[in-house]
């Protein structure tokens, strides 16, 4: 099952279809960036990759943005030097993969961030042909010169999509400017078949399945999260009542570790052992263990809450190597591996390398 929302008008070819896929690259320093690529991720089927400095720490704004404005100015006097751009860890290792590719950056001092600019100059020239769309946020500066920035670092780039300003102050409310835009360009803005679970403070995905019965469930969650009280049944679920009864698509199925299953039309359980019964599938939790599911769920009643978007969740991070020395919380916060003990951080869903890890 595929959700997708269909916004604008006709498509043309150079926008997104059914079948493009869309990657959206971004720096953020203050995490304002960050929190316009979370929510846009929610709302749309893209991949995402976020570009490290080489050098951590670093106070770009300290003594009126000084070190920020210097960056920038290297680069203004020697835009065609390698070694005016600073150095960044990230790597863009499948390009190729993608029809469409979303810039989003901060302005320093009226130009696109000087991190962005060395990742655009690395991989600008391998994004030609493609469309490019671009997102920019800043306090209240014009972004013309991040987009001249842009076209000369992607001289070949298809600038099909119209350029989307967010002010720093618009941030905490940005799914409207977002869903506007992609409504104006005509692009599709398809949800991949994902389910949210957010048990205490770790929220889960899940992957749903193709029938009648989930189709039910989004349509019901579409109207906003639910939440509802579970506890452990038979020494191999959780399982609670739903507020309303869904279509039975019921099969006998032996359960595994994280299965989503409706029982009798309005019971969800969700199985951390097996259990062979005629139940109906509603879908599986990602990239979990049995042992980190049980340890998710505790033991006794647990409340669960169900939804169709997770405004702090970025889910997909596509990228070689991102700052291999560091781990990322849902909500932007960084944690340097040399100087933290893993033990002392919340159990939750962090970005490790890369990829979404779970920690406990």
């Amino acid at each position: 099952m595929k959700r997708t929302l269909l916004l604008g008008a006709a498509m043309s070819s150079a926008m997104l279809t059914a079948n493009a896929k869309t990657l959206v690259v971004y720096y953020s320093y203050t995490n304002n960036t960050h929190t316009i690529v979370s929510e846009l991720s929610t709302i749309a089927d893209v991949d995402v990759l976020r570009v490290e400095a080489a050098e951590q720490g670093l106070d770009y704004a300290a003594d009126n943005y000084a070190l920020g404005s210097s960056l920038i100015s290297a680069i203004r006097n020697a835009p065609d030097e390698a070694s005016s751009y600073p150095e960044i860890t990230t790597e863009a290792a499948n390009l190729d993969a993608y029809d469409t590719v979303i810039v989003a950056t901060p302005l320093w001092w009226s130009n696109m961030s000087a991190i962005m600019q060395s990742f655009l100059f690395r991989y600008g020239p391998q994004m030609s042909g493609k469309t490019i769309g671009l997102i920019v946020s800043s306090h209240s500066s014009g972004i013309s010169g991040v987009v001249s920035d842009a076209k000369r670092l992607i001289p070949g780039g298809n600038f099909a999509v119209s350029d989307l300003w967010i002010r720093s102050s618009q941030t905490s409310s940005c799914t409207t400017s977002l869903q506007e835009w992609i409504s104006e360009n005509g692009l599709e803005a398809s949800q991949s078949d994902k389910l949210y679970l957010t048990i205490g403070s770790t929220t889960l995905t899940a992957t749903l399945a193709d029938n009648t019965s989930a189709e039910a469930l989004v349509e019901m969650l579409s109207d906003g999260p639910v939440t509802i009280s579970m506890s452990d049944y038979g020494g191999f679920e959780k399982v609670g009542a739903l507020p309303q009864s869904l279509p039975r698509n019921d099969e006998d199925i032996t359960t595994e570790p994280g299965d989503l299953i409706l029982y009798l039309g309005r019971n969800l359980c969700i199985y951390y052992d097996t259990n062979t019964w005629d139940f109906t599938r509603l879908g599986k939790i990602d990239d979990i263990s049995q042992s980190e599911l049980k340890a998710i769920l505790g033991t006794g009643s647990v409340n669960v809450t169900l939804s169709l978007s997770s405004t702090a969740a970025v889910e997909t991070v596509t990228a070689e190597r991102t700052a291999p020395d560091a781990i990322y919380d849902l909500k932007g916060n960084r944690y340097d591996t040399a100087g933290t003990d893993i033990s002392t951080l919340v159990p939750g869903i962090y970005i490790v390398g890369g990829r979404k890890t779970y920690i406990h």
